[in-house]
Order: C-alpha cells, then sequence, then structure tokens
C-alpha cells in the first residue's frame, strides 16, 4: 500500500505507563522502523492516525518524520528529567497534539512543495520572471565550470547586464562598482583628493583624478593635452606596414602612430588646478607630473588611473607631487588632501557694473545640478545684489541677472528644483513627472518670494547641449514668463528621469522611471525610443526616432505665449554663436597651442592678466605650426579631411579608376592645405584669443579665464543690450506695454541678430498630480 503510518519515538506508549524511559537502549527500541513487510504484522500505538496520502507526498512526509524521528533521539539524550515529564505531562492533559503536529508537518510539505514545485515542474514557464533568471544563472554557471578557457564571470554578468539595459535606452546603466563610486561623486559632487584635472595618452586620459573629460569639452575647444580620436591610442594602431597597400591609409597610420608615440613620451599633465585646492598649493596647468609620494611616473608605462589613485586619499594627509615646470624646471609640491567640493557655479561677477543711476547686470555660470547647485546659486545671487547695492551707494539694486546654462549637462532633479524656486513667483508649479510604476510627483515653489526680485530682469543662455535638469529651469522660467530665453535654437531635448537604485556589492542601477513635464504641461523629451533585444544581433539595441514637427502639440505659457513640446526649449531670442573654423578645430584638437604655450613660457613672463596676443607672437605660432607641418610632426589635414579622402581613394581604388584619379586628389589636398594657410589670416582674431587663453590658463586660476571670455561673448553682449531695451524685453514675454495693454498680439521683432515671436493664446490647466514626494537620488 502507498500509505504508510507514521511514528515518533517520544509518545510511543510500549510501557503502557504514558512515561518516557530514561535508559537510553529503552529509548531506542521505542523508535519503530517502518516495516516493508507484508507479512509482518506491526502492533503499536502511534500518536499519528493514519491516513491515505498521494505517494509523493507521502514519501516527502516519511523522509520528514523519519529526519525528526532521529533528531528528537538525540535530544532525548541531552534533556533534563523535568522536560521530559513536562512532555509526557503535556501529552496527556492535551490530546489534540497529535493533530496539531501532523497538521505542522502536512502544511511545511506543502509549503516546501509550493516552492519547489513551479522551479521542476512544467508549468515553470508561466513565471515569467522565474524563467529568465534561472536560465541565466544555469548559463553562467555552466560556462563557470566547462568553458574551454578560463572566464571571468564577473566580466560576462557585467557584459550580459550591458548588453540588456542597452536594449532600452541609452540612459539605463548597469553601474560596476567604479562606475558606481564615479557616478556617486558625481551626484554628491564631493570626493576625497587634491583638486587636479589630469590627462595623459591612454584612452583613459582626462580623468579629473576621477572622472574622464567630457567629450563637450573638447567640442568647446578647450584645449586639453588628450587625444581626440581613440585610434591614437598607440595600442590601437597598428605600426606601419611595409607591404604595399593603400598609400593615402598608409601614411595615415603612420602619422598617429607617431602622434601617439610623441602623446605618450609627454607622460601625465595637468589639464587644470581647482581653485581653494590644489591651484593655491602652487600646482598649474601644463606641469608634467613626474611622482607623485613613491610612485615615479614613466612615460608611456603609468596610467592615469595609478596617478590619479595615489592622488585619491583620506582628508588631511599630505601628497607630494614633483612636475617638470616649463621655463622653471622640477618641483615639489606638497598638496593637502581635503574632500574637494566640485563647484557647479563656475563665475559669478558682473558683466555691466552698477553706479548711482543703475543697478549693473550680474553673470552666474552653473555647469551642473549637484547636491549643492541651489546653495551656490543661491550664494552667487546674493553676493551679486550685494555687489549692486554696494556699487550705486545703496540706491539701487540689481538690474539685470544672466543665467548661463550653456553645455550644462543636468543633474538631480531636487537641485533643479531648487535653483527654479529661486527664480519664479511664489506658489507656482516648477516640474512634473509621471511613469508607468512612479507615483505622480508635483513640485511648487513654497509661500515664500523668491530670492531675485520681479523687477530683476533674467535671460538664461542655453544651446543645444543644454539637457535634463538644466532644461527643467528653462522651462519653468520660460512657461511662467518670468525671462528671457536666449540660444542658437533648441536645448537638447531630454525629459526623462532616471531613478539611481543601489544594488548589492557597492554596485548601483541607474533606469529611466518616468517622463517629467514643465508647468504648462509639456514634455521636451525630443527622441522617442523603442525597446529592441532578442538574438537578432541587428535588432538587439533600442530604435530610436525623432519627434516629428507634425506630431508636437502647442501649449501656453502663463502670459498666453504659444510654446511646444517633443524637441527640448526654443529660445525666445536666437542669437548664433561664430563657428569655429577648420584650422581652428584641428589646432585646438592636435594639442599644437598647448605645446606652443609651453614654448612660450620657457622664454616670457606674463606681463599682466589683460595679456593679448601680439602681432609678432602670432607670426611666431604661425611658422610654429607650418614647421610642424613641413617636418611631418603634424598634419593638418588629419583632424577633418584625411579620413573621408583616405576612404574615398579605397573605394576608387577598388572600381578601377584610382590611377586616373590620384593626381586630382593630391591636388584636392594641397588646395586644402592652402585654403587652412589662408585661414590664419582669416581667423586671426579667434586664433589670438584661443592662443591667449592657452597660456593664460598655466597662470592664472579658471574663474579669470572665463570671466575674460565673457567679455567677448556675442551671445553674452546680446543679452546685455536686449536688457537694456524695457520695451523689447516686455513685449517678448507678453507683459503689459507702456500703454498698458497685454502685449500677446503675434509678434517678431528685429534688431542686429536678434529675433523674438510671441503669440496670444489662452493658458492650459495643467494635470492635476498627487504630490507624493520624490526620492533624494533621483537623477536625470
Amino acid at each position: 500500500s502507498d500509505s504508510f503510518v507514521g511514528k515518533l519515538p517520544f509518545f510511543n506508549n510500549n510501557n503502557g505507563s504514558g512515561k518516557m524511559n530514561k535508559n537510553k537502549s529503552t529509548r531506542n527500541n521505542q523508535v519503530l522502523k517502518k516495516k516493508r513487510n507484508d507479512n509482518e504484522e506491526e502492533e503499536e500505538v502511534s500518536w499519528i492516525p493514519k491516513i491515505d496520502l498521494p505517494s509523493p507526498i507521502s514519501e516527502v512526509i516519511e523522509k520528514v518524520q523519519e529526519f525528526f524521528a532521529l533528531i528528537l533521539e538525540k535530544m532525548s539524550d541531552l534533556l533534563p528529567q523535568p522536560i521530559i515529564d513536562f512532555i509526557d505531562k503535556l501529552k496527556d492533559i492535551l490530546p489534540t497534539l497529535r493533530t496539531i503536529s501532523l497538521s505542522f508537518i502536512a502544511g511545511a510539505v506543502i509549503s516546501v512543495s509550493a516552492l519547489i514545485f513551479p522551479v521542476f515542474s512544467d508549468g515553470y514557464g508561466n513565471d515569467k520572471m522565474t524563467q529568465p533568471v534561472t536560465l541565466f544563472e544555469t548559463i553562467l554557471s555552466d560556462l563557470d565550470r566547462g568553458y574551454v578557457d578560463k572566464v571571468d564571470t564577473e566580466k560576462l554578468f557585467e557584459t550580459a547586464m550591458s548588453g540588456m539595459l542597452k536594449s532600452l535606452d541609452p540612459y539605463t546603466e548597469f553601474e560596476g562598482k567604479k562606475e558606481a563610486q564615479e557616478m556617486q561623486e558625481s551626484v554628491s559632487g564631493k570626493y576625497g583628493g587634491v583638486g587636479l584635472v589630469i590627462s595623459g595618452s591612454e584612452r583613459t586620459s582626462g580623468l579629473l583624478d576621477e572622472q574622464k573629460i567630457s567629450a563637450e569639452d573638447k567640442e568647446e575647444g578647450n584645449s586639453f593635452d588628450i587625444l581626440d580620436d581613440e585610434d591614437d591610442d598607440i595600442s590601437n594602431i597598428k605600426k606601419p606596414s611595409k607591404e604595399k597597400g593603400d598609400e593615402e591609409l598608409e601614411k595615415m597610420r603612420k602619422r598617429r602612430f607617431a602622434r601617439a608615440e610623441n602623446l605618450q613620451k609627454r607622460g601625465i599633465r595637468v589639464i587644470s588646478a581647482f581653485e581653494g585646492y590644489a591651484y593655491d598649493a602652487g600646482m598649474r596647468a601644463g606641469d608634467k607630473i613626474i611622482a607623485v609620494d613613491d610612485l615615479v611616473i614613466k612615460d608611456g608605462d603609468t596610467s592615469v588611473e595609478d596617478v590619479r589613485n595615489r592622488l585619491r586619499g583620506t582628508p588631511g594627509t599630505v601628497t607630494q607631487i614633483k612636475v617638470q615646470r616649463e621655463g622653471v624646471g622640477e618641483l615639489i609640491v606638497s598638496v593637502p588632501r581635503t574632500l574637494v567640493k566640485l563647484r557647479d557655479v563656475k563665475l559669478a561677477s558682473m558683466v555691466v557694473q552698477p553706479n548711482a543711476k543703475a543697478g549693473g547686470v550680474g553673470y552666474i555660470q552653473l555647469s551642473g545640478f549637484s547636491a549643492n547647485a541651489g546653495a551656490e546659486v543661491r550664494g552667487a545671487l546674493r553676493k551679486l545684489q550685494a555687489a549692486a547695492e554696494t556699487g550705486s551707494d545703496g540706491r539701487q539694486m540689481l538690474d539685470g541677472l544672466i543665467l548661463d546654462m550653456r553645455s550644462n549637462p543636468g543633474g538631480l532633479l531636487t537641485q533643479a528644483v531648487d535653483v527654479a524656486s529661486i527664480l519664479v513667483p511664489k506658489n507656482s508649479d516648477i516640474v512634473s513627472a509621471r511613469g508607468r510604476g512612479f507615483p505622480g510627483v508635483l513640485y511648487r515653489t513654497g509661500k515664500e518670494n523668491p530670492l531675485l526680485s520681479p523687477n530683476t530682469k533674467l535671460v538664461v543662455l542655453v544651446n543645444g547641449n543644454t539637457a535634463s535638469a538644466a532644461e527643467i529651469v528653462s522651462g519653468a522660467v520660460q512657461d511662467l514668463d518670468v525671462g528671457v530665453v536666449l540660444g542658437a535654437d533648441r536645448t537638447f531635448g531630454k525629459g526623462l528621469v532616471q531613478n539611481v537604485e543601489e544594488l548589492p556589492f557597492e554596485t548601483a542601477l541607474k533606469y529611466t522611471v518616468a517622463k517629467y513635464y514643465t508647468p504648462s504641461g509639456r514634455c521636451i523629451q525630443s527622441t522617442n525610443y523603442k525597446e529592441g533585444g532578442g538574438t537578432d544581433s541587428k535588432s538587439s539595441g533600442f530604435t530610436s526616432t525623432k519627434v516629428k514637427e507634425s506630431e508636437k502639440q502647442k501649449f501656453f505659457t502663463k502670459a498666453g505665449r504659444v510654446v511646444s513640446d517633443g524637441g527640448g526649449v526654443e529660445a525666445d531670442v536666437k542669437v548664433e554663436m561664430p563657428k569655429a573654423s577648420a584650422l581652428e578645430v584641428t589646432l585646438l584638437r592636435s594639442g599644437l597651442m598647448a605645446d606652443f604655450a609651453a614654448s612660450w613660457s620657457r622664454g616670457h613672463e606674463l606681463p599682466n592678466t589683460r595679456f593679448e596676443i601680439n602681432d609678432d607672437t602670432y607670426a611666431d605660432f604661425r611658422k610654429f605650426v607650418l614647421q610642424k607641418q613641413k617636418s611631418e610632426e603634424i598634419d593638418l589635414l588629419d583632424g577633418i579631411y584625411n579620413a573621408p579622402i583616405a576612404e574615398l581613394s579605397r573605394s576608387l581604388k577598388l572600381s578601377g579608376y584610382n590611377q586616373s584619379l590620384k593626381q586630382p586628389l593630391k591636388e584636392l589636398q594641397q588646395s586644402i592645405l592652402r585654403d587652412m594657410e589662408r585661414d590664419f589670416d582669416k581667423y586671426r582674431d579667434d586664433l589670438k584669443e584661443d592662443l591667449a587663453n592657452n597660456i593664460l590658463v598655466r597662470y592664472l586660476p579658471e574663474s579669470m579665464i572665463i570671466d575674460r571670455s565673457i567679455q567677448k561673448d556675442v551671445q553674452v553682449k546680446a543679452a546685455i543690450k536686449l536688457m537694456k531695451n524695457d520695451d523689447k524685453f516686455n513685449t517678448i514675454l507678453a507683459r503689459k506695454a507702456s500703454g498698458g495693454k497685454n502685449v500677446a498680439e503675434q509678434t517678431l521683432v528685429k534688431s542686429n541678430s536678434l529675433s523674438t515671436a510671441t503669440s496670444e493664446g489662452k493658458i492650459s490647466p495643467g494635470a492635476d498630480i498627487e504630490d507624493a514626494g520624490i526620492k533624494l537620488n533621483m537623477k536625470f
């Protein structure tokens, strides 16, 4: 029979007395084994009733029973007599204990079966999470155990995670231990170190003791000792081959190899020293790091990561940095390690000085939204307001404020809200966020008046790299008509919210959880992402499509101006920035300006902070570049033109036209070079300014370099000019004109390079969203 009788030793009434026998041999005789001989009869008193159960469950219960019988037998040897007597009495007093015990065992069996059954049963695939998780664990285990070569399971895991998350959107990422730490530092805005930006010839160059220099830095034209192409990493470049092949490709490869070799020989250099930290200790941009404490830098062998780790350390300790400085020689600089705070406000200064009749115009450059952004902007604005009052002998307040958020990539949502609350009226909506599994939230200003007076004109500067949290601020300013947004066209258009979820083992997951909406109710996300994935490599990644003009919807600002969604924040006033010439881009990317600045520093001293490049110095620079070109140390065509020309040459060769067009291609290259040489005269002023900045950065702190550059910034000049014209400023914002009527009709205003457009309309009511709070680690 499949049924069986359950037996446990403690309640076996062999002696009929209901008492336990202390003698071990007697107790062992009370442990009744299951008898499988059908002819052998079994007579005993069992405290568990005999029941019929299905075979699988009965077998499990039998094994559980035998296990507990063994445990209880062992325990009975250790229990004192009073406890044994108590258990016997308890059995006599509570006859229903047998039923309770049976219920407990049956419940335990059913619970265990419920956990095991879904995994090993045919219905296992019904749980959409269980199957892929189990398969992934099995595959990873099989590879770790049986793959032909030893594998790194941690790398395999990260590769799998990266592939999975890349199928969703470009912002959802798994952060390993190192990446999670760097992300935390960028969010918190602080780390333990000395405050240096360093670079080398490796692909990991440009670390901020810690962080890579962004692509935006290179695109903005700053002269950094970094490579502009990953192929310039010497480890990625094949040595020039002696075999016959494409002549142009071979020449280009040879030049790149030589360039990468030279950059490795230049070692690891300081790009920037932070004010208040390494700069105050004596470090300067352009310094070549020779040693950090007992770590001697070997050109081409010591990595930026190695140096970074040595510069990092516990606040309060001191590191000795040995450097080679052009024109000075070797120096040893003692730099204290401290808690370095990465400033979001790079500069706060008066661009129009106050006087008895006017309060002047202030300027704040906001480069990010880390944990202290709101406090920094608040402090900077108070400083400017005090300067306006002091400069006018207490007669005037600040007339205007320029908030520069060009190339601001965003940051924390909470800090975007904090900065916006400084600018917009009390009791105003700032931003809302909604998502599938995300509680709807609405951020509003409090009941106190903003720090910025409504009588102070506000202009916000943006560009195509203004994104995320910076778009929240500019969108709120525009929708609430508190200031004018000025730029070349539109902002980046990132209307997605990412949450940073801490994971075990000091890792993290950054994933998209919601979209955000400006006060008018519009989402400025410019790109729609569709999930990819699957085994087909062609469709494994996400697909992206730009929001079409026909799909964009109209919304209305508080004053009734028409704005649209689906493409970033469009500037109210459009002012184009000067385009960099091909020569300027090539010279900046190649590092030639930095090389000349180093050479100049060996034989000159900086006369004053208003230093300008004279004609003689510029002529020397031109001669320096052309000599490098003649000796083939550089090729001015490498940065932009040589790659497409080499590709065209290869295509012509495959088509059989190479010989007939070989000479015309050479003539084309020579023609481009002649045009670039003429650009030394055509773009003289721009090149002089770039060269001056490359020299000054070796002597002056970053804030002074920025202050110098904004004096010649065409968009800053346009903002100042706009604020001086009250009627034009009010017309753009659809405010009341001098006649007392609200300006909301379709208007087009043109003046020099300024053009604006406003239109009449009704305010669209915002969605009613529950104020449910938001996590502090919410990040864009």
